[in-house]
Parts: C-alpha cells; sequence; structure tokens
C-alpha cells in the first residue's frame, strides 16, 4: 500500500534540493550563453598528475582539481554532472582550448607571460614550487648536485626555463606524460624527474624505491585557463573559486587525496594562502 506521507516527504525533498541546485547556480555571475544553452561546461583535466587529477581503478577521473571541476558543474547548474571533463596532457592543454574542444583547462596550469599572451587565466587557486625525484640510493641530494646530469619532465611543463637557466649542464629530457617519466626514471634513463611539489611528493609515496630532493624550484602560480576575452566566464570562475575558499572546500578535499600530513599542510597553504611575491 502507497504510503501518502513519506512520498509527499520524498517529493518535498526532492523540490528543496531541485531549488538549492537551482538558487546555487544563480547565486552566482551569469554564464556565457552558448554554454548556458548547451547545459554543460566542458573542463579539461589532468588523469596523469596525482594528488592533482588521476585516473581511478575505474578509470574515472579523481583528485583535487577533479573535485573542483565538478564543484563548478554544481555551481553552474545545480549538479556536478554539469561539468562534462576531458583528461587532456600538459602539451595538448591549450590547444585543446583555443581550437574551442574545451571552455575551460583546471589541468596544473602554471601562469607564464608565454602562455598569458595566447589565453587568459582566472585568479590564482594554487601556488607553490616543484621538486625533483630521484632514485632512493641516487648521490643527488641538492639542486646543485643535477648539474651535468639529466632529468626527465613532461612536455610542456614550466620547469624547463628554470632548469636550463639555474642549472649549469643539465640535460632534459621530455615525455609524454608522467606513466612515462616515471618508468623511464626507474629505468635509468635519467638521473630525476621533475614536476610539481604535490605530484612528486605524491609520486614518493607511491613508489618507494624513490625519494624526493628537498631543495625545491621554480616557484609558480596556477590559475583556471580560458580563451581570450571571455570576461563573462571568467567573472563565474572567478567567484566559484572564491566560494571554494569560503566554503571550506579545500580543508575537507585535500586529506582525501593527500595522506601525509605534512605534504598536505603545504597543500592546504599553497590552495589557502595568498601566493608569496613573485
Amino acid at each position: 500500500m502507497l504510503n501518502v506521507n513519506t512520498t509527499l516527504g520524498a517529493l518535498l525533498l526532492a523540490g528543496v534540493t531541485a531549488l538549492s541546485g537551482a538558487a546555487q547556480a544563480q547565486d552566482f555571475p551569469p554564464l556565457p550563453a552558448a554554454i548556458k544553452e548547451a547545459g554543460k561546461i566542458r573542463i579539461g583535466v589532468k588523469c596523469d598528475s596525482p594528488p592533482f587529477g588521476a585516473s581511478g581503478p575505474d578509470g574515472k577521473p579523481l583528485g583535487i582539481e577533479i573535485e573542483m571541476a565538478r564543484k563548478i558543474g554544481t555551481f553552474a547548474f545545480g549538479s556536478e554532472a554539469g561539468a562534462e571533463l576531458s583528461c587532456v596532457t600538459s602539451e595538448a592543454r591549450i590547444p585543446s582550448l583555443n581550437s574551442g574542444k574545451l571552455d575551460l583547462i583546471l589541468a596544473t596550469l602554471g601562469r607564464t607571460p608565454a602562455r598569458m599572451d595566447v589565453i587568459d587565466y582566472s585568479d590564482i587557486y594554487f601556488w607553490g614550487s616543484s621538486n625533483v625525484l630521484v632514485p632512493a640510493d641516487s648521490p643527488v641530494k641538492t639542486l646543485a648536485d643535477l648539474s651535468g646530469k639529466t632529468v626527465i619532465v613532461v612536455k610542456g611543463a614550466t620547469q624547463i626555463k628554470w632548469l636550463e637557466a639555474n642549472i649549469p649542464g643539465i640535460e632534459i629530457l621530455q615525455l609524454n606524460t608522467t606513466a612515462d617519466g616515471v618508468q623511464a626514471l626507474k629505468q635509468g634513463r635519467a638521473d630525476g624527474f621533475v614536476g610539481d611539489g604535490g605530484l612528486v611528493y605524491t609520486l614518493a609515496g607511491n613508489y618507494p624505491e624513490t625519494r624526493v630532493v628537498e631543495e625545491g624550484l621554480d616557484l609558480g602560480v596556477n590559475g583556471i585557463g580560458l580563451r581570450k576575452n571571455e570576461p563573462e566566464l571568467k567573472a563565474f570562475v572567478d567567484a566559484a573559486l572564491d566560494e571554494l575558499r569560503k566554503d571550506g572546500f579545500y580543508e575537507r578535499v585535500i586529506p582525501e587525496f593527500v595522506k601525509e600530513p605534512a605534504v598536505a599542510e603545504v597543500m592546504k597553504r599553497g590552495f589557502l594562502e595568498a601566493p608569496p611575491q613573485l
């Protein structure tokens, strides 16, 4: 027999949830008409850079930036399904955006003058240094020890310019993905792998035969990438980032993907505090 009170309660709850999602979307600056009409916002994410973005056991992306992208979908359309996520490599991020395949890049995208010539950025959402991953038995203890040695970076990475300017005689081996880089390091094809600090510390936790050179390099800032001259979308994205900080989002999400407490605290500072003067 149908329980009228239970059914009515469920309907009311569903209605309140729908209204809440709609109200949430309405609290933000308006979306561009094309995105609103499409009913989704297409976001490029990294799937090889934990804890920012990686492929989970089921093949679906997971990580801090993945959760950020899903929240943007919720802010835009009342449900995380409003964000259509696509994995992108470092090299393909900007071409995929400017060709119209994506609306946003939320994929460890460091802000550099060269990139700012071809795309626009949201407000800064993260800052931090990069680090070097080396074999556990490596003689490399400091960055100076890399002089004359070979390090791996992912194609399109920002660290190359810093390494060439600051470490004499360094050789750079560029590979397509983080997985390619770790495999090459384990095979002895290079002396180290260079990447964002959060990524490198996560890799060291996953691969006990490696360790991190504690000295950091190339302090940088990340923002969400947008095509040039899209002020409506930028206003929406900046408001979304502001809401994530005010809502305690990072304090909840970072520990899900960064299990080492000391590293998690460094990551929280990078997401929550203003960056130092660069």
